[in-house]
């Protein structure tokens, strides 16, 4: 049974909750997302990595990417995705959703499905029948078995004087996060004529987050991977830093095991993926079952102009590949513009993280 080693970011010192500006590519300020991209965490590391150190490899890169990009990578970690608690929740797999006879759930509301409590989504690995009235939160985007849901804290645990109608009311009508523009004005340097525009602003209620999935084949880089990530809470995550998103500490969280045994046939993706060529035949598979998102946008430059990365296509997480010898791999791809003399390389991760399925899944 996999088990990974779970990191919760929390609000930092003095603050009551996390707000991010997640953007999103060809949208614009007032558009965000309640996660963060398992490419896109990837790369605020290494950026704090290069910071951290002045050592380079022959290529200009970071020391701490010596071994991710001598394919023998010491962490593989997930996107960062919603918690309750100290419950993460698991994006959902494009596998066949099994629901009984007397479940009253629509084709609309199967739409909206994006996480799981663990629970469920081992059911949904194994092929098996989720319960008939599943705990729906946040739109219908969240769901929860009742197994998980007595498990989690104050505000969502059940009170003393409350029914278990009135518990599960409660829950649904409670928000995990709310997206909400915030409202900016930019001053013209010449003519001081103003323009007002907004920015989106992802805010997590108090007790809920995110949380980030780890496996570490070297339990030597644990220090580092944690150090860089206590860096890049005090720098911020995500656009918009200066007007104060972004910023976060850290804790450990229970780790989280899945009880999912093994030999496995196939695998889901907690993270986004590029395969290598020799790992194509997944993705060819008819039974393979994944959606692609086109992954491009800009960066910073060591000498402080920005350019335009290359775009690469990857494969989202939840996506579920046949692989019967090995979990798939991925890899780093140095995604800096051709046309232009950047002196340094430019990395998008495609490394997966994933979880075997069991060889009777259906």
């Amino acid at each position: 049974m996999p088990t990974l080693s779970v990191y919760h970011l929390i609000p930092p010192a003095g603050a009551a909750n996390l707000s991010f500006h997640f953007g999103r590519q060809g949208i614009g300020l007032e558009e965000t997302g309640e996660t963060l991209a398992s490419d896109s965490l990837f790369a605020a590391l290494v950026v704090q990595a290069a910071l951290n150190d002045p050592r380079r490899t022959t290529n200009g890169a970071p020391v701490w990417l010596e071994p991710f990009l001598a394919d023998q990578p010491p962490l593989r970690h997930s996107s960062l995705l919603p918690r309750i608690g100290d419950l993460p929740l698991l994006p959902r797999p494009l596998l066949p959703i099994r629901l009984p006879p007397t479940a009253e759930l629509a084709g609309k509301q199967l739409k909206k499905l994006r996480y799981f409590s663990p629970a469920l989504f081992v059911a949904v690995c194994k092929g098996e029948e989720l319960p008939a009235d599943p705990i729906i939160l946040q739109q219908g985007k969240v769901w929860l078995s009742e197994e998980d849901a007595r498990c989690l804290p104050v505000p969502w645990k059940q009170t003393a004087a409350e029914s278990s109608d009135a518990w599960r009311a409660r829950l649904t009508a409670t928000p995990l996060w709310q997206v909400e523009a915030t409202p900016h004005v930019t001053l013209d340097r010449l003519s001081a004529a103003s323009a007002y525009y907004e920015v989106g602003r992802v805010s997590f209620a108090v007790g809920a987050g995110l949380s980030l999935l780890v496996t570490f084949t070297d339990a030597q880089a644990r220090p580092s991977f944690e150090h860089l990530l206590t860096l890049l809470g005090e720098s911020g995550l995500g656009g918009k830093r200066t007007n104060g998103y972004g910023a976060f500490a850290w804790q450990h969280g229970t780790a989280l095991t899945l009880d999912l045994p093994t030999p496995h046939e196939r695998a889901v993706l907690l993270s986004r993926y590029i395969p290598t060529s020799t790992e194509l035949p997944l993705v060819r598979d008819a039974r393979s079952t994944y959606r692609l998102t086109r992954v491009g946008g800009w960066f910073l430059a060591a000498d402080g102009s920005t350019y335009r990365r290359q775009a690469v296509m990857m494969l989202t997480e939840g996506a579920v590949l046949v692989c019967r010898e090995r979990l798939p791999g991925g890899q780093i791809l140095d995604v800096r513009p051709a046309e232009v003399g950047v002196s340094h390389p430019v990395y998008r991760s495609g490394l997966a993280l994933a979880v075997g399925l069991p060889a009777d899944s259906k």
